[in-house]
């Protein structure tokens, strides 16, 4: 009898679990982090470790995310029984002894596996064991380059200790773990695509530790790295469901900026709408993500270039610009990516520099922007522009954008 009484306390949780909507977007790359609270441990977080994990599998095959990097993933048994029902995804779980351990989930259609290693081992107290985890994955598919992608899923000491003193370490361990994550990336990343995520378990605006102390990450927001949650927190949204503020956070590589796609972050706080009591049987922290114009990652050659064969480049004039006209060519003089994108984009030269110029012009043929090629790979970013077509003229050659 008691069997069935559980499972028919369970059942109406299992249905409404089941309606958990799709959040991913099949044409971009959709990443999430997620602390998933004692995942597996039967002495810590929510007591029913069947529910907890059926709940967090739901999540996961339901919102359809292409790479989650998840925290607190406490049992290696669980570890793998998820890895196993989760066909679609290849899995990677932290090696160090402490409990806690972060693991990355992908989908296997979208990356091959390269490597994955725990980084800053010199910094181990100040992760408070928790050495951050760097998966390494290269794209596949027809319909993209191939990429290397790092993802870095972190840990960062909490804010749980008992005493005053104790609680000024762990902030100053969180700062100092920072400052060790901000001298690899611009050491052993730089230059690299990569994210980082996970449970920061500290604010953006100001430290949790007492509310007046200035954030722990303060050199990373000064350095003009992009938190892609911090409009989730100056909204007021909280990824920790019981207290207010943001704690869990993705840094995104100065190269990926202009890959992501605008306003696109968001936090599952409605999770309680589809789990009944989500924050106690579930999980105590929200789920948050971002989008990635993945499938237009790089081009290898420019284009809808103008074929000299159908319109001299030397009769358009530099006031207007064709656009009935337009054919793709592979010329391999110069590389624009991504495409579509947000504003930002790269220009890479693979001829000599110096005698090369950028002219943009709208669909009405009116210039919006101009400067000389100065470095082998030229950012642009033109961030006041409407959404809409453009054309790209380096020297004779017209290129075609689009800005989403």
């Amino acid at each position: 009898m008691k069997k069935i009484l559980w499972a028919l306390c369970l059942f109406p949780a299992f249905l409404c679990a089941q309606n958990i909507p799709k959040i991913g977007n099949d044409t971009l790359l959709d990443i999430a982090a997620w602390n998933i609270e004692w995942f597996g441990d039967a002495t810590n977080g929510p007591s029913d470790e069947t529910l907890q994990y059926n709940n967090v599998k739901a999540v996961i095959t339901k919102t359809d995310m292409d790479v989650w990097g998840l925290e607190e993933m406490s049992n290696s048994t669980s570890f793998t029984a998820l890895s196993n029902d989760l066909l679609a995804y290849g899995s990677v779980n932290s090696t160090f002894s402490q409990t806690q351990k972060m693991c990355l989930f992908y989908k296997k259609s979208m990356f091959n596996f390269i490597n994955s290693e725990h980084i800053l081992a010199t910094s181990n107290y100040d992760f408070a064991s928790r050495q951050p985890l760097m998966v390494t994955l290269a794209t596949k598919g027809d319909s993209i380059k191939i990429d290397t992608l790092y993802f870095i899923v972190v840990h960062l000491k909490a804010n749980s200790d008992a005493t005053v003193a104790a609680k000024l370490e762990s902030y100053n361990r969180r700062k100092r773990a920072a400052d060790a994550l901000k001298t690899f990336i611009e050491t052993t990343l730089a230059n690299k695509k990569y994210f980082i995520m996970g449970d920061w378990n500290d604010r953006l605006d100001f430290s949790i530790h007492n509310g007046t102390d200035i954030t722990p990450f303060k050199q990373l927001l000064d350095s003009k790295y992009n938190f892609i949650t911090i409009p989730l927190a100056d909204a007021g949204k909280r990824s920790y469901a019981f207290s207010a503020g943001f704690i869990d956070h993705m840094m995104l590589a100065p190269r990926m900026d202009s890959f992501y796609v605008k306003q696109s972050a968001g936090v599952l706080d409605n999770m309680g709408q589809y789990i009944s009591n989500f924050s106690n049987n579930t999980t105590d922290h929200y789920p948050i993500y971002g989008r990635f114009l993945m499938n237009r990652i790089k081009y290898s050659a420019p284009i809808d270039s103008i074929p000299s064969d159908t319109l001299p480049t030397d009769t358009v004039p530099t006031d207007t610009v064709p656009n009935t006209s337009i054919k793709t060519i592979n010329n391999p003089t110069f590389s624009i990516y991504p495409n579509p994108n947000n504003g930002a984009f790269f220009i890479e030269c693979h001829q000599i520099i110096n005698q090369f110029n950028i002219e943009i012009y709208n669909n009405l043929g009116q210039q919006v922007f101009s400067k000389p090629i100065e470095n082998k790979i030229e950012e642009v970013k033109l961030s006041k522009l409407t959404s809409g077509l453009y054309f790209v003229k380096i020297n004779s050659n017209y290129f075609k954008i689009r800005i989403q």
